[in-house]
């Protein structure tokens, strides 16, 4: 679920005295520095499948925000017991194994790394956590929008540090339907239905809990995501899939520092402002930075349902489908606009003489919104 983190070269904005802030300017050698092994990911352990993203650093400067993938390369886990597992190359610098399966409580792991470029690197060996069950995510509608929380515990204090991951999926329809397009001045039936549509966005915030200081190893109402009021993501049906991982108090500050790093600069997959300390080298060259952190742990999900009725208030259609309307096919001009495909014939109710319909085809193709026009496999 995860492609990219973590860019990084080195500074950090200082408050000065009387609480005012100073403008920070990059040192040049900070700005030059780029092209360093990205790492990101979870070794899964006993469930769930592990994959593994290698990316290239860019600078600072860099206002593209492209991530560079490694591809060609050979990853694999290791146990400090002899087990491995290799990955396999899945594309866009991904790599993944379905299941490595769960070994002795003492066992330690680390991932293997070779480029293509003939270039090794390793991660630290690392004891896996098991993560705790999810109890619920809960949701509450306030007057401005729908907010997501998570609860979780461990009964028996080990946990500490917690990090959650989510994907949203949600149902949306253009106002119009429309079963006919245009080809080359000939009207045909659309291939496929194009009213109906899914969207799928993965979380990219870091979202971490740290109960380390508190009496019992408890997590309660932890915000995950706020929905404002009248978003077209709860017009129909919403869900979230919110996967639960725990991570060793290293990972847990490595991803605070990249975290504060994001406040500053926007998403953490942004070049980020400091070289953060993470727990992988370069064998091949040691004096090599290497981006990211490797954690061994187990994933616990809950999925939540959120349908439109529940929620009051609630208006749709939003945005571009507000302003969607009609005219007559007969009127001058919208039949050109139709077969130039800038329109679209709107389906016609049945038994009426009145002329048919068109409006802009975007107001009855939801796939121009962004989503798909396949329902997802799970959806009811």
């Amino acid at each position: 679920m995860f492609t990219r983190v973590l860019n990084a070269i080195f500074c950090c904005m200082l408050l000065l005295a009387l609480g005012c802030k100073q403008h920070y300017t990059l040192p040049a050698q900070a700005i030059k520095q780029t092209n360093y092994l990205v790492v990101e990911g979870n070794i899964n352990v006993g469930q769930d499948s592990t994959i593994i993203t290698l990316t290239r650093s860019v600078p600072v400067t860099d206002t593209t925000k492209a991530l560079v993938p490694e591809i060609g390369a050979a990853i694999t886990v290791e146990t400090d017991s002899g087990r491995t597992f290799p990955l396999v190359e899945i594309g866009n610098g991904a790599y993944a194994v379905s299941n490595i399966p769960l070994g002795p409580a003492s066992e330690k792991y680390r991932i293997n790394v070779t480029t293509a470029g003939n270039r090794q690197y390793l991660s630290s060996f690392v004891v896996y956590k098991k993560a705790p069950a999810i109890d619920s995510v809960s949701w509450e509608q306030h007057d401005d929008g729908v907010h997501i929380y998570v609860n979780t515990h461990d009964d028996q204090n080990k946990s500490l540090y917690y990090k959650w991951n989510f994907t949203e999926v949600w149902e949306y329809h253009a106002p119009f339907s429309s079963s006919y397009e245009y080809k080359d001045g000939i009207e045909v039936r659309r291939p496929a239905q194009v009213q109906y549509c899914w969207q799928t966005v993965a979380s990219t915030a870091v979202i971490m809990q740290n109960t380390n200081n508190l009496a019992k190893d408890v997590v309660y109402k932890k915000q995950l995501m706020f929905i404002p009021t009248s978003d077209h993501k709860l017009g129909v049906l919403y869900t979230m899939l919110v996967s639960q991982n725990v991570l060793t108090k290293e990972g847990f500050d490595y991803w605070t520092g990249l975290s504060k790093n994001s406040e500053q600069l926007g998403s953490i997959f942004d070049a980020q402002p400091s070289q953060l300390a993470g727990n992988l080298y370069c064998v091949t060259d040691p004096a090599e930075p290497v981006l990211g952190f490797i954690t061994a742990t187990t994933t616990e999900q809950h999925r939540l349902w959120i349908k439109h009725p529940e929620v009051n208030g609630w208006l749709y259609p939003l945005g571009k489908f507000a302003a969607c309307d009609t005219s007559h096919l007969d009127r001058a001009g919208v039949l050109a606009l139709v077969m130039a495909n800038v329109y679209a014939k709107v389906d016609q109710e049945p038994f009426t003489n009145d002329p048919p319909y068109a409006t802009s085809i975007d107001c009855v193709d939801c796939t121009l919104q962004g989503g798909v026009n396949v329902k997802p496999a799970f959806w009811p």
